[in-house]
């Protein structure tokens, strides 16, 4: 059946449920945000932060977040991430994430992170860089249509390749779009809760 790329948008836009939740290290709890920008800029500062601690609180943070619905099995690849990465994997990072351009998903694998090996925390990772160019495209997203009949899936993740990463590539540009054309005709068949993701 072919989809129409409104149905398209609005089933995304659907299968994207993840709370504004992570979870702050300093402050050793969990941390519930009310507003999609704060909760975003909060994991970015931890991200682009010049010290290795800040780096791998904002690394945790993702998993975390990623894991969420999950608590036990956020906790699990939380405290394995954290007792496997090294500093040169978060130095690395440090030197990489201010200078990162395009998609930039061959680069990241490249460092090796424990748990950031694949399609789905990859992008995680790329959107919390860049939160306004850049969309998370994890198993659920990559169901849909256009994407379903153009990336190369195993049956439990999305492996990055120099193919997968075009193919995101294409559709973080693609995104946009359909948002900025079918926004008027969105904000009448959605939710005021799911409309505000747009």
């Amino acid at each position: 059946m072919n989809q129409s790329p409104e149905g398209t948008l609005i089933e995304a836009i659907s299968a994207y449920d993840y709370p504004l939740i992570t979870y702050d290290f300093v402050e050793d709890r969990v941390r519930q945000f009310h507003d999609k920008f704060e909760f975003e800029r909060f994991l970015k500062n931890l991200l682009v932060a010049s010290d290795m601690q800040s780096i791998n609180d904002g690394l945790s943070g993702v998993l975390y977040w990623g894991y969420c619905r999950s608590p036990r099995r956020a906790k699990n690849r939380v405290n394995r991430f954290r007792d496997e990465v090294s500093d040169a994997q978060l130095r690395t990072t440090g030197e990489l994430f201010p200078i990162l351009e395009g998609t930039g998903l061959m680069r990241l694998k490249r460092i090796g992170l424990p748990q950031f090996s694949n399609m789905a925390f990859i992008t995680k990772l790329r959107t919390f860089l860049d939160p306004e160019h850049y969309c998370v495209l994890d198993k659920k997203i990559a169901s849909l249509a256009p994407l379903a009949k153009r990336l190369k899936r195993q049956p439990t993740y999305i492996p990055i390749t120099q193919d997968n990463e075009r193919i995101y590539g294409w559709w973080v540009v693609l995104v946009p779009l359909l948002r900025r054309d079918f926004r008027p005709r969105l904000a009448r068949s959605m939710s005021n809760e799911d409309y505000s993701t747009l």
